[in-house]
């Protein structure tokens, strides 16, 4: 009876981690122009030294596909076109999205997509040493909204899947269910 309900419980978790198929994509980029003309396909552009980066594992649903988004906290010192705060948190395409280093300042490009900002794999993010070149393109532009500290927000992306961990620990405690309740039924 045990050995079945093992078997049993093996299996429906196997074909649930099996079944999660990966799907692939192609990336096509337009050509935008110069930098001025860059700015008027995005939502604006900020300028700012780049403090964390961290991957979070995005699933739709429990059983959807998943997807890897790379997580960018800047501390901006000046933005374009849009007014934003002294930190902001980007999300960008884990496969395609530009590669980004801590500490590196950088002229990148935003758009806003589902309440959540973003860089695009398209976008003509460019690393800069210092203000005075990304004023040169664009002007003064606008200082911080307000001083915010977003590092926290950081700490809550995994880059595991941890339904795994959930489904494991489910049939582990399944399983000791079991043994120590026929363990009983003997003794």
């Amino acid at each position: 009876m045990n050995f079945r309900l093992l078997t049993l419980i093996l299996l429906f978790t196997s074909v649930f981690f099996i079944s999660n198929g990966q799907d692939a994509s192609a990336l096509s980029c337009v050509e935008v122009g110069s930098p001025q003309e860059a700015l008027e396909e995005y939502s604006g552009a900020v300028y700012g030294e780049v403090i964390q980066i961290r991957v979070d594992l995005k699933q739709e649903g429990f059983t959807g596909s998943k997807e890897k988004i790379r997580y960018i906290l800047v501390d901006v010192e000046r933005s374009w076109k849009t007014e934003v705060d002294s930190q902001i948190i980007l999300a960008t395409d884990y496969t395609w999205g530009f590669d980004f280093k801590e500490g590196n300042k950088y002229l990148i490009y935003i758009s806003e997509v589902a309440g959540e900002l973003s860089s695009s794999p398209c976008s003509s993010t460019i690393e800069m040493n210092n203000l005075n070149q990304a004023t040169e393109l664009f002007g003064e532009g606008f200082r911080p909204k307000q001083q915010v500290n977003l590092e926290h927000k950081m700490w809550f992306m995994f880059e595991q899947d941890i339904d795994l961990y959930i489904v494991v620990a489910i049939v582990i405690v399944a399983i000791s269910f079991f043994f120590m309740r026929a363990s009983k039924k003997k003794g």
